[in-house]
């Protein structure tokens, strides 16, 4: 038999490099997550707690109407994924086409549970760089994106290599919220069934079942009586010491015998997708995590939109005070040659026309379009169809209101549409209000750590500009109001801080429509820095006496990211002259020996009160009792008194 001398050295280095792949597949395998969980996303995390609370009781609800009720179909939330693909600089290797697909069908199966589904968004775009191919570091970020980044979709970029510092290889990492959407991933990892998905749950604000510090052990008890404050703040997933290769053997069980701060062994769930477990065991989120994945989406994700291929709508009226309302939607959706509309929130599609009408009666409706688009770069229907969906939360009210007074700090809020208020992102473009508490969600604009007198985290409203495009619009409307007296007015707290703020304006809508610009409009930067404390606007309403009024605040995006609008400590109030009158009386005026009275001459009503100088920044605050308010923080000058009752409030100027 002749020896082949060539082929028996090919046979070899194939060999070679087949176990050097496997080796590094392993080396690989489970923890090689760069990922940083910091205290600062924590924060941003807790600052959406309420609105996610709410959200994960919808999806609970969501879940029992499919479970219970035959036909009650879920739609998913399309999601736009923008594919990045790292090949060498002559443009050869490279993740395959074939294997990006499996990868995004991975995701689609896990996430359909968070009904969630994800897409490719105008096509693949390849990068052909040896630098980024050969040896990406996560300090290479700002120049990959720089170039290779589309705004308000999720990028994922698929390369050779990945790595936080230099010598400790990756699966990938994924940005957190407060940073640009952008996920990185090694191409060894990403068809393994778990690694592109736990870098998604990332995105998506889970973290490491065991919790975000990689370095200690988890302060989460085996009893479960900490589980929603430590660890992963998830009380379905049990507490993980942090499981690795070596306590997880080939059949997936935990081997390790770590004990708690309790003294009780860790059972560990070897099979979940955010645990560090073998790669081959992790095959699924518990329903808490997908009850938050989908929370997450819906409080702070829901701004991702692919420019060529999306579902969007708008429409003439969003609400009114009374119990009936025809509404006239329009399609505003990008590629669409198909549409099904649910406009009434009961899983029913009630209209196929683009643009639809309908009547309301009483209630509060989210409204759900499904569209079939064909991509620019598609060929037919048959081939390049997609079908994409999106649920608009509580996009249409009707009446139900009992109380035509305002007075809102927003402390009692979860979603920014509640107790009667309506936030549109009327342009469709990516830009809408969102809530806050105390914490700026973007680096270099927003208020920073903005609390009450009292030292408690402080909630407003704002209008996020990371996502959207410049130029967008978004209104936040105000339910009915009456106004009784002559001397009443509307005022508002705002904070216009970054380099790229846009336009602020406040409308008015009477019996005969809109009225524009109601006061001069605000452009650009108002504060100096994110620390500066909101300003005070006011609209006054003296030539509106007995009517029914609402105010619109009308936001405009700027050029860029850092540019968002908060607004807060909305009320209408009227301003009595005298210092004494029916409702208040407030002595001694100038106050003396820094002690100060309020009278409340109603009993039975339960009164507040504000203290704050001419620009609105408050120093004071409290309930209305018998006692003496202590004055001594304040220097020597004029200041605003504001005293509410939870409906009216009134405003007097006093001295000290």
């Amino acid at each position: 038999m002749k020896f082949n001398l060539k082929l028996s050295i090919l046979m070899v280095l194939m060999m070679f490099f087949s176990s050097i792949s496997t080796l590094h597949a392993q080396h690989l395998d489970g923890s090689s997550c760069g990922t940083d969980t910091s205290s600062e996303s924590i924060s941003i995390l807790n600052s959406y707690k309420a609105q996610i609370n709410s959200f994960e009781n919808e999806f609970a609800s969501l879940k029992a109407q499919a479970k219970h009720s035959k036909g009650f179909g879920v739609p998913l939330n399309s999601v736009p994924v923008k594919a990045h693909i790292i090949r060498p600089s002559d443009g050869n290797g490279g993740l395959s086409l074939s294997s990006l697909n499996e990868a995004i069908n991975d995701l689609n199966v896990l996430y359909a549970e968070a009904y969630l589904e994800f897409f490719l968004c105008d096509g693949i775009n390849y990068i052909n760089d040896d630098a980024f191919y050969y040896n990406y570091e996560k300090d290479n970020e700002d120049t990959l994106t720089e170039e290779h980044f589309t705004p308000g979709v999720i990028n994922i970029y698929f390369t050779n290599s990945v790595e936080i510092t230099p010598g400790n290889s990756l699966c990938g990492y994924s940005n957190t919220y407060g940073d640009i959407d952008v996920i990185v991933m090694n191409n060894i990892c990403a068809n393994n069934g778990s690694s592109l998905a736990h870098e998604m749950g990332h995105f998506f604000s889970l973290m490491h079942t065991h919790g975000p510090d990689n370095k200690v052990l988890t302060t989460e008890l085996v009893n479960g009586s900490n589980c929603d404050t430590d660890g992963d703040m998830i009380c379905d997933t049990p507490a993980d010491p942090k499981l690795s290769i070596h306590n997880v053997d080939s059949s997936c069980e935990y081997t390790g015998d770590i004990i708690d701060a309790n003294g009780d062994k860790f059972t560990p769930d070897t099979g979940n997708i955010m645990s560090y477990s073998r790669s081959s065991c992790k095959t699924h989120f518990s329903p808490q995590q997908l009850a938050r994945i989908y929370a997450f989406y819906k409080a702070a994700r829901t701004y991702l939109s692919c420019p060529t291929e999306n579902v969007n709508i708008t429409a003439d009226v969003f609400s009114t005070c009374e119990d009936e309302l025809t509404v006239n939607f329009t399609d505003l959706s990008e590629g669409a040659i198909s549409w099904e509309w649910d406009v009434d929130s009961d899983g029913v599609v009630d209209y196929t026309d683009q643009n639809p009408s309908h009547t309301f009666t009483t209630g509060n409706y989210d409204v759900t379009l499904t569209v079939t688009t064909i991509p620019p770069y598609g060929k037919s229907a048959s081939k390049s169809s997609k079908t994409l969906s999106k649920t608009f939360h509580q996009f249409i009210q009707v009446g139900m209101q009992d109380d035509f007074s305002i007075n809102e700090d927003f402390d009692e809020f979860e979603l920014p549409s509640e107790h009667g208020w309506t936030a549109n992102n009327t342009s469709g473009k990516g830009y809408n209000w969102l809530i806050s508490r105390g914490v700026s969600h973007s680096k270099g604009t927003g208020p920073k750590n903005s609390k009450k007198v009292d030292g408690s985290l402080n909630t407003y409203i704002y209008a996020e500009a990371s996502g959207a495009e410049p130029g967008a619009v978004a209104t936040y409307i105000s339910p009915c109001f009456n106004v009784e007296y002559a001397n009443s007015e509307i005022a508002f707290d705002y904070h216009m801080f970054g380099n790229h703020v846009g336009e602020f304006h406040v409308d008015l809508f009477t019996k005969d429509g809109y009225i524009n610009d109601i006061i001069p409009a605000l452009n650009g930067s108002q504060q100096v820095s994110s620390d500066d404390p909101f300003k005070t606007g006011i609209v006054n309403l003296a030539s509106y006496t007995n009517q029914t009024l609402k105010i619109r605040f009308r936001a405009v995006r700027g050029s860029s990211w850092d540019g968002d609008i908060a607004i807060d400590n909305i009320s209408l109030r009227t301003i009595y002259v005298p210092i004494s009158d029916e409702l208040y009386t407030v002595y001694p005026v100038p106050a003396r020996d820094n002690i100060l009275y309020i009278k409340n001459h109603d009993p039975e009503t339960v009164s507040t009160y504000r203290i704050s100088n001419l620009m609105g920044q408050e120093f004071l605050r409290g309930t209305v009792t018998d006692r003496p308010i202590n004055v001594s923080t304040l220097s020597s000058g004029t200041y605003l008194l504001s005293i509410s009752d939870g409906k009216t409030q009134v405003l007097k100027k006093i001295v000290k």
